[in-house]
């Protein structure tokens, strides 16, 4: 868990910088009364948003799209890793059915 002067110091960033990727939503803090609270999910996205904006020269607009794909990407892995869990827990011969059914797709 970082501090917001933690996280501007850590990536170089300026505050204006942080406070609109906080009001854009690219990163999700956790409101303390201390301040906001940035966890390894936001530290990874702060990472992310710096190298596709620097390196990659993408812009706002764009990012934007990019994140929201990104945090789909990842709702429906968890979904399918629901799923995985589960199936595990059926009897083996329904599991083998839907092997067999999902194959056949």
């Amino acid at each position: 868990m970082a501090t917001f002067e933690e996280i501007l110091t850590c990536y170089s960033l300026e505050r204006v910088e942080l406070n609109a990727w906080i009001d854009q939503q690219w990163v999700r803090p956790q409101l303390t009364p201390h301040g906001p609270i940035f966890d390894e999910v936001d530290e990874a996205r702060i990472a992310l948003i710096r190298e596709l904006r620097g390196e990659f020269l993408v812009g706002d607009e764009a990012l934007g799209l990019v994140l929201s794909l990104l945090d789909q990407l990842y709702a429906a892995r968890r979904a399918l890793h629901t799923v995985e869990e589960a199936l595990d827990e059926l009897p083996e011969a329904v599991r083998q059915e839907i092997r067999l059914r999902l194959r056949s797709k």
